[in-house]
């Protein structure tokens, strides 16, 4: 993996989501239409909190400092029903606009942060042997492929 391939990876993944999304018309974004009864609002929110705080976590490490929160499945779940809980009184437009910077902002440290930074599996202890390209990757190209089957099948059947 090298830079490019990472930035290669999270365009593609984004454009995947922007093409699934696109299908939805703008009052099908606030309709609780998925399988778990969230809204595509309730999916960009999600993506934007996950985002948010890979972008959080870089900032922490690169200033030599630990993160107070573990990032375990009890945690997921809970950091999941929290940042749900905060978008539902969000307009549309306002969720969008905070997934957008959340994503602008980790590509940014994608494409600038320090090879060593990115790549380096023991440059940040806390990461426990996983180089920081392996936190942006999960929390967007991936994290983008957990969710457009989902937006797929429910326009084909919405």
């Amino acid at each position: 993996m090298d830079r490019t391939e990472l930035l290669n990876q999270v365009r593609a993944g984004r454009a995947e989501l922007a093409e699934a999304m696109a299908r939805f018309d703008r009052h099908d974004l606030t309709t609780p239409l998925l399988p778990n009864g969230w809204s595509i609002k309730d999916v960009i929110a999600h993506l934007g909190a996950w985002e948010r705080r890979m972008v959080t976590l870089y900032d922490i490490l690169r200033a030599g400092e630990i993160p107070q929160e573990p990032i375990d499945g009890d945690t997921m779940d809970q950091f999941n029903a929290r940042a749900h809980e905060e978008s539902q009184l969000l307009p549309l437009g306002i969720v969008q606009i905070n997934e957008l910077e959340a994503y602008q902002a980790l590509v940014r440290i994608a494409e600038t942060a320090p090879d060593a930074d990115l790549f380096d599996p023991h440059r940040f202890a806390w990461t426990e042997g996983d180089p920081f390209y392996r936190f942006i990757l999960v929390n967007t190209s991936e994290h983008y492929a957990d969710h457009v089957p989902d937006l797929l099948a429910q326009h084909r059947h919405g």
